[in-house]
């Protein structure tokens, strides 16, 4: 499905993070409601916390729908550290490029500054494909 049509579509989310931390990227228009005492909605949210979920609704799909789960699987700690990731990886970026505006500025061109050069771009494509594959589910 091509960009426009995915945008049109109402059965998909505009952005795949629109109600959580997650690869789904269909809304979901059907509830299924249980009630609970206190104690158990305490005892549920606890359990669901100490298995490392983000949220009470991701444990409650992983246990009645382990398989289609899978993917929504992120847990807290995991967003925290791929966030933190993102952002070390912005920075670094930006220093690469800081490097590489500074050596094109020396206009002293030889072996040396050239095979920098040539170094630092493959930095910057390095970070740009962790940064792409890290990034897909903000």
């Amino acid at each position: 499905m091509d960009q426009k049509n995915k945008n049109n579509d109402p059965s998909r989310k505009q952005r795949p993070g629109q109600t959580g931390i997650e690869a789904n990227f269909s809304k979901r228009s059907k509830r299924f409601e249980i009630r609970f005492t206190q104690k158990e909605w305490e005892q549920l949210q606890k359990v669901a916390e100490e298995r490392g979920f983000s949220s009470t609704a991701f444990f409650a799909r992983s246990a009645l729908l382990p398989k289609n789960h899978q993917l929504d699987a992120e847990t807290k700690a995991e967003h925290r550290l791929r966030v933190q990731l993102l952002a070390s990886l912005g920075k670094i970026g930006s220093n690469v490029n800081q490097i590489a505006r500074s050596l094109n500025r020396l206009k002293i061109w030889n072996d040396t500054t050239k095979d920098m050069l040539i170094e630092l771009q493959k930095i910057q494509q390095g970070i740009a494909i962790i940064t792409e594959n890290f990034g897909d589910r903000r």
